[in-house]
């Protein structure tokens, strides 16, 4: 007789279709946490930045510095509808990836 290895990853149906559940969590649960754990990093190190005195210039760099992606002027007419949207901006730094840090630590604990 074959021993089976149970996946880590469990499916569940809900409503008619497939989800995937993570420690009893749904997948979107764990994406909002990451989204949430991402602009609270983003935050503090912003916050954290501010609060360095100005000759720490190098303490000021890491911890407010980063990457800023940013799309946009998009926009589209239709007869009915005009929808219009300046701009699409995400600024990464180094705080934003120990946010997602803290969620892989939460994931293996919870």
């Amino acid at each position: 007789m074959k021993h089976c290895v149970r996946p880590r990853v469990k499916l569940r149906y809900r409503g008619g279709r497939k989800t995937t559940v993570l420690h009893g969590r749904s997948t979107g649960f764990w994406v909002f946490i990451a989204l949430a754990s991402m602009i609270t990093g983003t935050v503090f190190g912003e916050a954290v930045g501010a609060v360095l005195p100005d000759r720490s210039v190098a303490l000021r760099q890491f911890f407010s510095g980063g990457a800023e992606l940013s799309i946009g002027p998009l926009g589209f007419d239709i007869y009915i509808i005009r929808f219009h949207l300046a701009e699409i901006a995400v600024k990464l730094n180094i705080m934003t990836f120990a946010g997602l840090l803290a969620v892989g630590v939460l994931y293996k604990w919870f």
